[in-house]
């Protein structure tokens, strides 16, 4: 029978963090729609062209500290207030991520625990180990000699 190789958490899978300017976009576009307004308005209010805006809100550019500024100016929002709906956002997903971790650290271990046991009782002598390990007294067990 083969041996069980286990693999490094290295090898396996892996949730790709977000990046900043992917979460700066979302909260930046989540207020703008939450006030109802439209790309060109608060762009023209930026100072920045509606492309630029665009590309900021989908993650595609990460702009200055003063665009940014601008930007959190024209929906009424302080840069600290930005700052940090874009660090709880951040905060979650890495929470998230270590939860789904952990989750298919379990997972690993019980298959790896179920495989285990599977292959113990295909072996020939599983079925006595088990009964000598059920043996509550030496009464309980005999020996066959032919």
């Amino acid at each position: 029978m083969g041996d069980v190789v286990e693999f490094s958490r290295a090898a396996g899978p892996r949730m790709s963090r977000p990046l900043w300017r992917d979460v700066l976009g979302e909260v930046l576009r989540a207020e703008r729609l939450d006030q109802e307004r439209i790309l060109t308005e608060v762009a023209a209010t930026a100072g920045v062209s509606p492309q630029y805006l665009s590309e900021i809100e989908r993650g595609r550019k990460e702009p200055s500290s003063e665009i940014l500024g601008s930007v959190a100016d024209a929906l009424g929002l302080d840069l600290f207030d930005v700052v940090r709906r874009v660090g709880e956002r951040l905060g979650t997903r890495l929470d998230d991520e270590r939860r789904e971790a952990e989750r298919r650290e379990r997972l690993a271990v019980e298959a790896s625990l179920a495989f285990r046991l599977d292959a113990a009782s295909r072996h020939p002598l599983a079925a006595f180990e088990s009964d000598v390990a059920g043996a509550s007294r030496p009464a309980d067990m005999f020996l066959l000699a032919a």
